[in-house]
């Protein structure tokens, strides 16, 4: 009789976790493709050297901008110091990536953006939320494939988190990811709490943002493994100088009339619970 009371209750306990997560905690992959959350935004790929920069919150608005040559050699020789290891490997495309989205957000005026979101980012072209951070990321990744700069990982499709159950602390975030070849280990790429030209953080996926022993046993006191950099002063290796916008490419929804024109906005004083909360997680999980 004991043995079936234990029993019962491991299964009821089981059961329980298991709706929570039904309910309120998931993560899941963005689409099978990287084509599929491209869609899903109405974004752009990337053609060749040209991206196109997502800002507005949710791509509302996107840029072309045109790596030239010497921006892909410049990434090239930063992450050929990468080549010894899958680890060395990311380290080093933290960098690249830093340096790709750096020239890019200056040229399109999207260089400014306040970390994380808040109410008077939404529809304002010079500023990104999660989605235009990862489609940026992703893009940026994508071209450095193209180039067949990566030795010991392949692009990913987006990948999503959430737990709503923890409130602002768990709402709905992208990442874009990539994928070591040989364990299969796929790692989040976000930059989302950071500012332009600040390297990316690339980390486990079942580590970034809510643990994924969070989604089935509950927030624990520190989860969010989301750490921002410090302000850093000093100087990180040169920056692209070079690459442009094309001009001739079609900007979706909401264009921007000229590059770095995008209208300046009264500082935010009152970011949403969303940033303010993330912030905080972030924070306090170092």
């Amino acid at each position: 009789m004991k043995r079936f009371s234990t029993a019962r209750t491991s299964s009821s306990v089981f059961a329980a976790a298991f709706v929570a997560v039904c309910v309120g905690g998931c993560a899941y992959s963005g689409g099978k493709t990287i084509d599929a959350h491209f869609s899903r935004y109405k974004a752009r790929l990337p053609e060749g050297n040209r991206v196109f920069v997502c800002s507005a919150y949710g791509c509302r608005t996107q840029t072309p901008f045109r790596f030239e040559p010497a921006d892909i050699e410049e990434v090239r020789t930063v992450m050929a110091k990468g080549a010894a290891s899958p680890a060395a490997e990311r380290e080093a495309a933290r960098k690249a990536i830093a340096m790709m989205g750096a020239r890019a957000d200056k040229a399109v005026g999207t260089d400014k953006d306040r970390p994380g979101d808040d109410m008077l980012g939404n529809g304002d072209p010079g500023q990104m939320d999660c989605v235009d951070v990862a489609t940026n990321l992703t893009s940026y990744m994508m071209v450095m494939e193209r180039h067949k700069l990566f030795k010991h990982h392949t692009v990913g499709p987006m990948f999503i988190k959430e737990d709503l159950r923890r409130g602002f602390d768990g709402w709905t975030h992208y990442a874009g990811t990539m994928i070591e070849n040989g364990s299969g280990q796929k790692f989040a790429v976000d930059g989302w709490l950071l500012a332009s030209g600040k390297p990316p953080e690339i980390v486990e996926v079942e580590r970034w943002y809510i643990d994924n022993d969070d989604l089935l046993f509950g927030a624990k006191a520190t989860t969010s493994s989301l750490k921002p950099q410090p302000a850093d002063n000093t100087k990180q290796g040169d920056p692209i100088v070079t690459g442009s916008i094309d001009k001739k490419a079609t900007k979706a929804k909401e264009p921007i009339a000229e590059a770095g024109n995008a209208k300046p906005k009264t500082k935010a004083s009152s970011t949403t619970p969303t940033a303010a909360a993330k912030a905080t997680s972030a924070t306090s999980s170092q």
